[in-house]
């Protein structure tokens, strides 16, 4: 994509400062870090949806940022490391692997103020069939 700020790292136009890369995915520190140690899992290819991925890409996505965690777990030693898969600000897929050390370093502030809905059993049931109906 022409003006995707990501594809622009991917083919160093725009300077990053890179962790990790090989022929599928980079990984690059966030520049606005929810903590020290917040990097970014990108795949090369453009792709605004994860599930847009193919299997290939998306597996191998994970496994990097399964082992970025693990290398953040002992650099940074915050209590948890978080995953979130974005696409909202940027429409190019990316995984946010976040070192946490509360609640509010990756929770939805929705959940965070009680402003989360609850459900009817009914209606959980009746989403779970929609759901099914599609797999």
């Amino acid at each position: 994509m022409d003006n995707c700020i990501f594809c622009k790292i991917v083919s160093h136009e725009i300077p990053s400062c890179r962790v990790f890369e090989d022929d599928t995915v980079i990984v690059f520190l966030d520049i606005h870090p929810v903590n020290p140690g917040h990097v970014l899992v990108i795949p090369k290819k453009h792709s605004e949806s994860f599930y847009e991925l193919d299997k290939e890409t998306y597996i191998h996505a994970m496994e990097i940022a399964h082992t970025m965690a693990n290398a953040i777990m002992k650099i940074v030693k915050p209590v948890r490391v978080g995953l979130v898969i974005d696409g909202w600000e940027i429409s190019h897929t990316h995984i946010h692997v976040i070192p946490t050390n509360n609640i509010g370093d990756i929770t939805s502030l929705k959940k965070i103020k009680g402003e989360l809905g609850a459900p009817t059993a009914e209606e959980l049931a009746e989403m779970a069939e929609n759901i099914k109906s599609f797999l």
